[in-house]
């Protein structure tokens, strides 16, 4: 494969860790921070701690305190959250010779954004999949399932097999989405009942756990999200997820639990959620302007947001 060059817009999180690991994988790396994560950056490297093993590696990358206006990169790769996008477009957009700019934010109201400042050629989407959180300049990480990436016309391109490689060839595993659109919407449609139930339990995982009500209601507002999309239009992607609708409570429940008791629920969701109540917010916010758009009854939906503090609560248990 031929070497990258790749920027990454974020320094996070999710731009430290796939920064870092890129870096490793043998690939030209820029990264892109802002603040004192600039000096702290290029003082100490990015210092990532595995969440499993505790293993702790330091690499160094070249650090850059504001977007490159006349440099070549094969891809920019944007690690942002969903409140900071449109400042990031501003300045993505000074770059007119990068080619291809892959977003891997969340997202409910589909790329046309991204596309308006780019150009239509130029955006592709994805999904992270790894979380985390940072304690001062150390990045705890855990990486998860496979993750998705895909053209906005759901073809299978050159660049976009180049890409897989890289993300590969990093120590993420990938697949081809056909719509990544509706996948970045379903996604949101599983995210934000649940987190709208975990705020209500302190954002604490192991307490949600025993609130067999609150797991019941996370549950049926999945369902209930879930009918909007197709109501909307959207297919219903990854195709396993048509599996939510036959699946009974009774047995989802008991699993449901068992999950949210583990280690990878603390720090891949509980932590992810007190990290970002601002994000979870925004993206409530856009989906339920879809809810009431739609046809479809709610009930469940409604009683979360109606019970929902509109501060988001990010309380550690």
């Amino acid at each position: 494969m031929k070497k990258l060059k790749v920027l990454f817009f974020g320094a996070g999180v999710l731009g430290s860790l796939y920064a870092a690991r890129f870096k490793e994988a043998g690939m030209d790396v820029s990264l892109v921070a802002r603040g004192k994560r600039v000096e702290e950056l290029r003082e100490k490297g990015i210092v990532l701690q595995d969440f499993k093993t505790g293993e702790r590696t330091t690499t160094r990358v070249r650090v850059m305190d504001g977007m490159p206006e006349k440099e070549y990169f094969d891809v920019c790769i944007v690690m942002i959250q969903r409140t900071h996008l449109a400042d990031a477009l501003k300045d993505l957009a000074k770059n007119k010779k990068i080619p291809t700019f892959l977003f891997m934010q969340n997202t409910t109201t589909g790329p046309e954004e991204m596309v308006e400042a780019l150009g239509r050629d130029r955006v592709m989407m994805g999904h992270c999949n790894a979380g985390g959180e940072r304690e001062d300049h150390v990045v705890h990480y855990m990486i998860a399932a496979e993750m998705p990436l895909g053209e906005l016309n759901g073809e299978k391109t050159e660049r976009l097999k180049r890409l897989a490689e890289a993300f590969k060839a990093a120590g993420f595993k990938n697949y081809f989405s056909k719509n990544i659109d509706s996948w970045k919407r379903y996604h949101v449609a599983l995210a934000v009942p649940f987190a709208l139930a975990m705020y209500n339990n302190d954002s604490c995982n192991y307490k949600m756990a025993e609130n067999r009500e609150d797991c019941r209601r996370a549950w049926r507002g999945i369902k209930e999200a879930f009918r909007v999309l197709r109501d909307r239009g959207f297919p219903v992607e990854p195709p396993k997820f048509r599996l939510i609708f036959a699946m009974p409570e009774f047995l989802v429940l008991p699993l449901f639990q068992r999950v949210l008791k583990s280690k990878v629920a603390d720090i891949g969701m509980a932590r992810h959620l007190r990290n970002a109540g601002e994000e979870m917010g925004l993206l409530a916010e856009e989906f339920f302007a879809i809810v009431d758009r739609s046809g479809v009854s709610t009930p469940v939906l409604n009683d979360l947001r109606s019970n929902q503090d509109p501060s988001l609560r990010a309380i550690s248990c």
